[in-house]
This record gives C-alpha cells, structure tokens and sequence, in this order.
C-alpha cells in the first residue's frame, strides 16, 4: 500500500515538473521575441552554437541561460529575464511584482518550488 502512495506522489511530482517545464520553455521563446524575430533569432542561434543548449531547455539551470544572455547582449538580457519572469508567472499563476529587484535564477527556483508545492 506505501508503495502505490509514493508511486503517486512521485507521478504527480514528476507531472507538476513537465507542467513547469512547458511554461518555462514557452516562456523563454516568448521572452525572446521582444527584440523581433530576426534578432532573436540570432541570439538563440548564438547562444546554441556558442554553450551547446537550446535556451529553453534551461528550466534546470537558469543560471545558464542568464550568463549566455549577458555574453550575448549584455545589458539586454535583464529586460528579457523580466519579460520571462513576467510571461512565466501569468502561465503558472503565480504572483510577480515587477517593481522587486530580481535575480533571475533565484525566481525561476522559488516559481519552481511553488509550483511543485500547491500542485502536490
């Protein structure tokens, strides 16, 4: 019987990651438009070419991704880490206070963190 209560749980964790995943890919893409398609696109092919991941496969290392944009487009990246942040919260409802100094990394994990929490 303990068995099938973490076999569950360990579903409906693993349900609520791919859950936070998808946003946070869509999120990203999104994100990214705000400097036009053209342009976007060679950031991305850039970045790709340059660190060896797909900018949104980065929901496990944010950190990556924000570096790869400070190389990329220096003072540009914060505006998109905004923009992200931003998209990400409205697809997870999660509250977002654009007025709040962030740290890129430090939100997509607390977002993270709630998603897997209330979902659970």
């Amino acid at each position: 019987m303990i068995h099938k209560i973490n076999n569950k749980n360990q579903s409906r964790e693993f349900t609520n990651i791919k859950f936070f995943e998808k946003a946070y890919s869509s999120s990203v893409k999104e994100g990214m438009l705000i400097l036009g398609e053209d342009v976007s696109k060679i950031v991305q092919d850039y970045i790709e070419e340059k660190y060896s991941f797909q900018i949104e496969n980065t929901s496990q290392n944010p950190r990556a991704l924000s570096e790869a944009l400070h190389f990329a487009i220096d003072g540009g990246k914060r505006i998109i880490e905004r923009r992200i942040i931003r998209l990400l919260s409205k697809k997870l409802d999660i509250e977002y206070h654009s007025t709040e100094l962030i740290n890129f990394e430090k939100q997509i994990k607390d977002m993270r963190e709630k998603v897997l929490k209330t979902h659970k």
